[in-house]
């Protein structure tokens, strides 16, 4: 398991550190608590005395210390500034200010940097409130906790207590339910529920049991993504490509790779004997050439349906599997085509932005793409395109021709939703987070 990772979300005092904290132990992976990098921060602002709802100096602060995760005695330890703070980010002064910290979009986005960093070769198990839909959306396991106000009011005096205080209930009890309204509230990296996630409630099970559920969820699910594992070389278990597809593929992938310059990162993310939904960024008409050499498997994408009124392109396009969609609205015609080819085991490639962006910024992704991953059960890859626009500049070596595929988005064949509408959304929300983590290690 040295490469997997686990994330598990849920309110305040729901029980994440400990059952992260256990489970790591168990399964021989480095355990990260993300809260506790956000509550360092919240040390960080309160021991400067800043206000915590000063956007701009709170930002600032947390794009400028150092937090370190070290080990000491087998367990892991805040540093902040070089400073050990583990049982200074956990007063009751810390948690009823982190909650307006965390919500800064300038801490986010610095800790999570960090967080992904940390992260960046798996072997992780990762608690918080974003870790499965921001942080590590495709985290091949999450898991997300529940319990009753009573329950997690119980659990954080025991905890604060072990820690030497002596805390008031009735103050954590509402310190709980602001923080509850926060996390659920704020416009950037809400508390949800990934779909997909592994759902336990603790309020009635103990540690121990909770954390036995949850080993038995990963260690299932490594067994399945061991036996469709395969190696290099190996056929990938899918739809044979004709002759033709396949002369076609290396010729491009040759073309683009001598002419342009192009690299190819994250292939080892495809080596599992299954077909993908596969969801890339958009800049280009060279993007369905660029990924379909890529990822050497017969794919069948869609094309504004403007380009099949050239006879001969038309006739064309087809040939290499592309079909036509009406943009602007649902069309009922092509999503059945989409459902078709997955069952038939081809690969999809969708372009959820809906149209290409001059910029190569990542837009708002279309809540269909959610929609057709929950409805077919099949794992989405995200790929992010850099350069395609600038062909030319590629040619002379003055800018970078890529192709990165990112981990799968996997869903629990178990998971039950509660909300179909609000999750399709969700879904979309992390494809677009992975697409936005490959296009960071695009610019590093």
């Amino acid at each position: 398991m040295k490469d997997i990772i686990v994330t598990i979300d849920g309110h305040a005092g729901s029980g994440k550190s400990t059952t992260a904290a256990l489970l790591a132990d168990r399964l021989g992976l480095m355990y990260l608590d993300t809260g506790a990098m956000y509550r360092a921060v919240t040390y960080a602002v309160i021991s400067r005395g800043i206000d915590p709802e000063d956007e701009e100096k709170v930002s600032g602060i947390a794009e400028t210390i150092s937090i370190e995760l070290k080990d000491s005695d087998g367990r892991p330890v805040f540093f902040l500034d070089g400073e050990e703070v583990e049982s200074k980010i956990r007063t009751l002064e810390v948690s009823n200010a982190v909650s307006p910290v965390s919500q800064h979009r300038g801490v986010r986005k610095s800790m999570v940097r960090i967080q992904r960093k940390i992260g960046a070769g798996g072997g992780i198990v990762a608690e918080g409130r974003d870790t499965g839909t921001t942080v590590f959306p495709s985290a091949e396991v999450k898991v997300f906790l529940e319990a009753d106000t009573e329950a997690r009011v119980e659990r954080r005096v025991a905890q604060m207590r072990s820690m030497g205080m002596d805390p008031d209930p009735e103050e954590i009890r509402r310190n709980i339910a602001e923080r509850d309204s926060i996390d659920s509230g704020r416009e950037h990296s809400p508390l949800r529920k990934a779909p997909g996630s592994v759902v336990v409630n603790t309020s009635t099970t103990t540690i121990e049991g909770q954390v036995d559920i949850i080993e038995k969820a990963v260690r299932k699910e490594y067994e399945r993504l061991s036996q469709l594992r395969i190696q290099r070389g190996q056929p990938s278990g899918s739809r044979k490509a004709p002759i033709y597809w396949r002369i076609t593929v290396g010729a491009v992938y040759c073309f683009f790779r001598i002419v342009f310059g192009l690299k190819v990162y994250g292939m080892e993310n495809l080596l599992y004997r299954e077909n993908f939904i596969i969801a890339s960024n958009h800049i280009s008409y060279a993007d369905p050439l660029l990924v379909g050499c890529v990822v050497k498997r017969e794919i069948w994408f869609m094309a504004k349906i403007e380009l099949f009124k050239n006879r001969f392109l038309g006739w064309l396009i087809r040939k290499y599997h592309a079909f036509p969609v009406k943009r602007g609205a649902a069309d009922r015609k092509s999503i059945k085509v989409i459902f078709e080819k997955l069952a038939d085991g081809y690969s999809v490639l969708l372009f959820p932005e809906g149209t290409r962006s001059r910029t190569g910024e990542i837009g708002k992704l279309k809540s269909g793409l959610g929609f057709i991953a929950m409805s077919t059960g099949k794992s989405i890859v995200p790929v992010f395109i850099k350069g395609a626009g600038m062909l030319g500049r590629c040619m002379m070596r003055k800018e970078k021709l890529e192709v990165r595929i990112g981990r799968p988005i996997r869903l629990n064949p178990d998971y039950v939703p509660e909300d179909r509408k609000s999750d399709y959304e969700i879904l979309a929300g992390m494809i677009s987070e992975s697409l936005k983590v490959l296009k960071d290690e695009s610019e590093a």
